[in-house]
């Protein structure tokens, strides 16, 4: 019996744009014979056979297996049936009995492998070594048994071939739009790229889609380009696309991708042996092409491009293209030859260390590897928790800072042994050459591999038989599935729903539940249209609980959704899809469930669906669980009503940082994803947690709708002491009570006390105001904070004067993060005209100096939202920002004429009344026009005046001087006059007798 595992479908399914899935019997004739006729001829009769041979076939141990449809060596042992170990039945010859059955579900990406493995919804996967990394930072229960291969030019950034280089990607004015699978090797690959080329997120558009959704978007020209792998991107180089930058050249940057063989840790506990089997099968199929290598190079031999392996390669690769077509072209017998050659595989002990501890080369370190991308993945954001943090010895779930905090006497250290002994060498170390070293064609039964490799064997593969399922009222008693036969894969694309009526109480019991997680899955809801259940993945129905309507006379719609993908199931097929069958019962479900149980009977030790709760005065609890970690791919929702306030106080908080949240809304109307019908307005979300650190307790107005989600991975807190999950307690308060004072002052704010140290939900200011001010702080400035969270939205709504012609930015404290050389971030506050689907006024971001902005703008109305976003880490603790603004009537904020105050001084003049104006004047700078004509005038006259008097003063000077030399001269003709008498007298006086 498997342990219980997948829990409510995490979010609306994902409606993908691509190829519909396709599947079909395929047949591998003999050596020397044709083929693909063959094939082909057989596929109508074998598919019809299949219901048959289904339920003729028993299976004492089944594996599943997730693969790629990459060409690589390793499709042999999974398109010939190598590894199924079956026989006749000696009592029923019609009978088929196997002591294994090895089933391989392809996968459109490896973020949906890790997710599998850890839910055991797989055993084992082969999947690219970004998302194994993303998978042991995150602490995933699963551990890499081999390393495939480098993945060489196998995998590129494929553009538009007017694109030459990465910085043409973006300009002032546009940036292109690049897709990749999210967390695989090429999402990698692209963030690789985008940093080398000194770029950072916010200088490209980089979207998630699927491989097939990928070769939709550049059909569509809604892309610009792709970072990518396999016939996709072979699809795209031969439709206008060309390789900018290969995973060759990012690898010399030391940015190292390649795709590793993963098991869950309990499929390696318990059938290590299986494990074995398989790595085996893999490198013996690797073997045999490295050693064909001369041959393949002359194209001859079994892997050129006519040849056997090389055509089941391209079978397997080309899979879903095939199965609708007569026969397999040329082309792809060359591009899959040529796909086959782009990976640099390795050999067993090229994927081992030494007696040292040393590999033959440093990229074959597979451990290093895992650790230098999960920290790359870190700076560019595509985790949450730091990776190079330093863990107990004794407990490598444990972050620490030293020896004091591991409890259990470890030391706290380098995390490098955790992510080496992630690495199981077991398998690989087990190995003889004798074991695998054998080419194929000379292949015989034994010693691991049971079954001797023969062309002749064929894999089934899964595929739909074109039927569908069809919704509609029916009364309790009746029985639904998906519509699909025994083993035939369901229909995709399907949203079908049944309504169960009954006058007492409805009964679910799901006896078959056969999915693709995360987005295929069947969801159930009450007459009034809330959630009571939702489940995906692949399930022992022992497992599922009951589902039951609350109420008597009621009802239970169940829908069931597909998206666009198939897994096309090769090997021992299972049957998928659903069936449920209902029934009218008497009693009512138990409504006073434990906290972190559910099912009609209790029974289920996850929280599930959607419960009303009556808040009173006494402390009351919602939990995820009463298991050590909750479920994955959780949907769970509480209606906490009151008459007045409600407190909210988290008393454990260990949910996975960055990707599983507990979120708080303002009233009772459930968000999408909680109800049959989305609501016609999202609730105003109030509060979101995540992570390990609980806030302190909450206090709102009014009814609250609390939701818990998770998404495939994880299931606790990295670090956390405590077991996984979160405990919210809950209790109403009179109006009467003391509540606190609104800490933000004009703002409006979504929680009534000033506990929290950071912005929250949409806060909005009433009225029309000039300017004002907010922070990412809640209470205090940011400059008392120590780091703002992660993941977090904060919203302000204000309005201004319309008149105005835009807004001026003062940042009193301004500590956003910035990107940097190797890290990137899109952290930043963005101002709308309107709301978010208005205008981009401006953005500011972190490294912005001075921390001033303005921006210009012919606005429709004077609102404005102003929104903050953070990312999913901040690698050094940040601040946050306290922000003023200001609006402008063409003159900006501190200048003559501009908005001031004592936190905005004025640049010029000084601050006056909340202007900045020019110091020898008060009051108002508009002058009136006469003031400044009767001021021009006596300027004119008070100018002409002076100008007659300097020359009425020059004439004067000039009189006095032509009347002084006047009087000079005649005083030069008295003094010689005197003289001239004063001489006669002595002449005189000298002449007369004495």
């Amino acid at each position: 019996q498997r342990s219980p595992r997948i829990e409510a479908c995490g979010r609306k399914p994902r409606r993908s744009v691509g190829l519909p899935p396709l599947a079909a019997r395929r047949t591998v004739p003999q050596p020397g014979t044709s083929r693909s006729k063959k094939a082909m001829a057989m596929r109508a009769l074998l598919v019809s056979l299949l219901p048959g041979l289904a339920a003729a076939q028993t299976c004492t141990k089944r594996i599943r297996v997730g693969t790629f449809g990459d060409s690589n060596p390793e499709a042999l042992a999974i398109m010939t049936d190598w590894l199924n170990d079956c026989w006749t039945s000696p009592t029923t010859t019609s009978s088929t009995v196997c002591a294994e059955c090895w089933t391989f579900y392809r996968q459109s990406s490896g973020i949906y492998s890790i997710q599998k493995l850890d839910s055991g919804d797989l055993d084992m996967a082969l999947l690219g070594s970004t998302p194994y990394a993303a998978s042991a930072a995150r602490r995933g229960a699963l551990q890499a048994v081999a390393m495939a291969h480098i993945k060489g030019s196998a995998e590129a950034l494929i553009t538009r071939e007017q694109f030459t280089e990465p910085k043409q990607l973006s300009n002032e004015t546009w940036k292109a739009t690049i897709a990749v699978p999210k967390t695989s090797t090429t999402h990698y690959v692209a963030l690789a790229v985008i940093a080398n080329a000194g770029m950072d997120l916010t200088d490209v558009n980089l979207v998630f889609m699927s491989p097939d959704e990928i070769k939709a978007a550049w059909d569509d020209g809604t892309i610009d380009g792709a970072c990518i792998w396999g016939t996709t991107m072979q699809y795209m180089e031969a439709n206008g696309g060309r390789a900018m930058v290969d995973a060759t050249t990012v690898a010399q940057w030391e940015y190292v991708t390649g795709n590793v063989l993963a098991a869950s840790n309990e499929f390696i506990a318990s059938h290590p042996s299986l494990v074995k089997k398989l790595v085996t099968a893999f490198e013996q199929t690797r073997y045999d092409y490295t050693q064909s290598a001369a041959a393949t190079k002359l194209d001859t031999g079994n892997w050129g491009t006519s040849g056997d392996y090389n055509e089941i390669v391209t079978e397997f690769s080309y899979l879903q293209e095939y199965l609708g077509s007569a026969s397999i072209s040329n082309d792809d017998r060359d591009a899959t030859k040529k796909a086959v050659e782009k990976f640099e595989y390795l050999s067993v002990d090229d994927q081992l260390p030494d007696s040292n501890g040393k590999y033959a080369e440093e990229y074959y370190d597979l451990p290093k590897m895992t650790q230098n991308s999960a920290y790359f993945f870190y700076e560019q954001k595509v985790l949450a928790e730091d990776p190079s943090a330093k863990i107990c010895s004794d407990d490598f779930a444990k972050t620490c800072e030293s020896n004091a905090d591991c409890a259990g006497g470890g030391t706290c250290g380098d995390p490098a042994p955790y992510y080496d002994g992630n690495y199981y060498k077991t398998a690989l170390q087990e190995l003889s050459d004798s074991d695998y070293q054998t080419l194929l064609a000379a292949d015989t039964a034994g010693p691991i591999v049971d079954g001797e490799f023969d062309l002749g064997k064929t894999a089934s593969v899964q595929e739909k038989d074109g039927s569908t399922c069809t919704g509609g009222t029916l009364s309790a008693g009746q029985t639904i599935y998906d519509g699909s036969g025994s083993t035939a894969a369901y229909a995709p694309d399907q949203n079908c729903e049944w309504k169960f009526t009954s006058s007492t109480y409805v009964t679910i019991d799901i006896t078959k539940l056969m999915s693709e997680t995360p987005d295929d899955g069947l969801e159930f809801y009450n007459k009034d249209g809330d959630l009571l259940a939702a489940f995906t993945g692949r399930w022992d129905p022992i497992n599922l609980p009951e589902v039951r309507s609350p109420t008597a006379g009621g009802q239970v719609t169940a829908r069931w959704v597909t998206n666009s993908y198939d897994e096309n199931a090769i090997g021992v097929l299972e049957d998928v899809g659903f069936e449920a069958t209902s029934s009218s019962i008497g009693s009512a479900p138990n409504t006073n469930c434990a906290a972190g149980t559910s099912g009609a009977s209790c029974e289920y030790a996850y929280c599930l669906g959607v419960v009303t709760k009556q808040a009173s005065g006494t402390q009351q609890s919602i939990k995820a669980t009463t298991e050590d970690k909750y479920a994955p791919n959780s949907r769970c929702g509480w209606r906490i009503e009151t008459t007045s306030y409600v407190e909210l106080e988290f008393t454990q908080l260990a949910i996975e940082n960055g990707f599983d949240f507990v979120k708080i809304y303002a009233g009772g109307t459930a968000p999408t994803g909680f109800s049959l019908t989305d609501p016609a307005t999202e609730p105003k979300l109030l509060y979101a947690a995540t992570g390990s650190t609980p806030p302190s307790p909450l206090l709102f107005e009014g009814d609250v709708f609390v939701t818990f989600e998770s998404d495939g991975l994880g299931n606790t807190a990295v670090g956390a002491t405590d077991n996984g999950g979160f405990e919210l307690k809950y209790r109403s308060l009179p109006t009467s009570s003391t509540i606190k004072d609104n800490c933000d002052g004009d703002w409006t704010p979504p929680i009534k006390n000033c506990a929290l140290d950071h912005c929250t939900g949409t806060q909005k200011r009433d009225g029309v105001h000039g300017h004002g001010s907010f922070s990412s702080s809640s209470g205090k400035s940011a400059a008392d904070a120590t780091d703002y969270p992660a993941m977090t939205t904060c919203r302000w709504e204000f309005e201004v004067s319309p008149g105005f012609t835009g807004l001026s930015f003062k940042a009193l404290v301004w500590d956003v993060e910035a990107s940097g050389a190797l890290t990137s971030t899109t952290d930043a506050v963005k101002i709308y005209n309107n709301d978010e689907d208005g205008t981009l006024v401006g953005t500011l971001k972190g490294g912005d100096d001075p921390a001033e902005w303005e921006f210009e703008y012919t606005a429709t109305s004077g609102k404005f939202v102003a929104v903050f976003e953070s990312d999913l880490n901040n690698p050094v603790p940040k601040k946050g920002f306290d922000l003023m603004y200001a609006g402008m009537y063409g003159t900006s904020a501190g200048m003559l004429g501009g908005f001031c105050s004592g936190d905005w001084p004025c640049v010029e003049g000084e601050c006056d009344g909340g202007t900045c104006k020019t110091p020898s004047k008060k009051g108002s700078n508009e002058v009136p026009g006469y003031v400044i004509a009767m001021i021009v005038v006596m300027c004119v006259l008070l100018l002409g005046l002076a100008v007659f008097l300097y020359f009425y003063r020059k004439k004067m000077k000039a009189k006095s001087k032509a009347q002084k030399a006047i009087i000079s001269e005649q005083q030069e003709e008295l003094q010689n006059f005197r003289d001239s008498v004063v001489g006669m007298r002595a002449v005189v006086k000298a002449a007369a007798p004495g």
